[in-house]
């Protein structure tokens, strides 16, 4: 996910929603369920995820 949006310049709420529907998608033409959470977590990590990253990333002091 940091690799994929560092490599591409995209945001990582981008990146992580992309990397989650395309799993979503191959679930489900595995033949896999997919319900309202299944969707909903899909749609929601990537910005969950880039609004926590600033705040656990780790910065180093001089």
């Amino acid at each position: 996910m940091t690799g994929a949006s560092a490599a591409t310049g995209r945001s990582i709420r981008l990146v992580r929603t992309l990397i989650e529907i395309t799993v979503l998608a191959a679930g489900w033409l595995l033949g896999g369920s997919v319900g309202a959470g299944t969707v909903l977590y899909a749609l929601a990590v990537g910005p969950i995820a880039q609004f926590f990253m600033p705040r656990f990333a780790y910065t180093s002091t001089p």
